[in-house]
C-alpha cells in the first residue's frame, strides 16, 4: 500500500499552524499548515515527538494525516515510542478506513522488518510500544508477534529474554498495570512453541524465574 497515495487527499490547514511560538518560529508553523511535501525531516520528527499541548486539537488531526506517510518514515529510522503518542489527540478512531488501515499496515511492516532483520532488541521493544499507541493496547501487537514465522524467532525469543529479566514496557497513556499483557504473553502457549522450535531454553528459564 502506497502511503503517498492513501494520504494525498487530506485537506491542509492553510496558512499558519497555531502552535506554540516558543518552541517553533513563525516559518515552522506556516511549514506545518502547507504541502506536507515541503516540511523539513527535522520538522517532521518534532512535531511527532511534541507533547501535545502546543497544538490546537482542530489543526492537529489534519497536520498529523497529512505528515502521516514522513511520520512512519522517522518511526523506521529512529524508533521512538513517542512518534505514535499523538494519534489519540489526532482523533485517528475518526479517520476514513483507508487511512486507519494504511497507518495499521505500515506498522505491522515495520516492526516485522524489525523483526527478521537482526536489529538490537531495544529497537524491538521500542517498536512495539509505539504501536501500541494506535488504540492504546499492547497485547494486539504481541498477538501479531505470534504470526510471524520462523524467521523472527531470534528477535522474539530475544525480546522475551529482555521482558522476563525485568525489561519495563513505555506506554504513555500510562496503564494501570503496563506489565500485564506482556506476562499473558510470557506465558502463551504461541510463544513457547516458538521457543521450543528456537531451542530457546535459557529464555524459558528466565520466564520461569520471573
Amino acid at each position: 500500500m502506497d502511503l503517498g497515495t492513501v494520504f494525498a487527499g487530506v485537506p491542509r490547514v492553510g496558512g499558519r499552524v497555531d502552535g506554540c511560538t516558543y518552541c517553533y518560529s513563525e516559518s515552522d508553523l506556516t511549514l506545518l499548515g502547507g504541502d506536507p511535501a515541503e516540511v523539513p525531516d527535522s520538522l517532521v520528527s518534532s512535531f511527532a515527538r511534541e507533547v501535545i499541548d502546543h497544538w490546537p486539537q482542530d489543526q492537529y488531526g489534519l497536520v498529523w494525516r497529512g505528515l502521516a506517510p514522513r511520520i512512519l518514515k522517522v518511526l523506521a529510522s529512529q524508533p521512538d515510542e513517542l512518534v505514535l503518542r499523538g494519534l489519540a489527540c489526532a482523533r485517528f478512531p475518526t479517520w476514513p478506513a483507508e487511512e486507519q488501515a494504511a497507518i495499521r499496515q505500515e506498522v505491522r511492516d515495520i516492526v516485522a522488518r524489525a523483526c527478521t532483520r537482526g536489529e538490537q532488541v531495544h529497537r524491538l521493544e521500542t517498536l512495539v510500544c509505539a504501536a501500541a499507541h494506535i488504540d492504546h493496547d499492547l497485547a494486539p501487537w504481541l498477538s501479531y508477534l505470534d504470526t510471524l514465522g520462523p524467521d523472527a524467532d531470534a528477535a522474539i525469543a530475544e525480546l522475551a529474554e529482555y521482558w522476563a529479566t525485568g525489561g519495563e514496557p513505555m506506554l504513555w497513556w500510562f496503564p494501570e498495570d503496563p506489565a500485564a499483557p506482556i506476562r499473558d504473553w510470557l506465558y502463551s502457549d504461541a510463544l513457547w512453541d516458538r521457543l521450543s522450535r528456537a531451542k530457546a531454553d535459557d529464555v524459558k528459564i528466565a520466564i520461569a524465574r520471573m
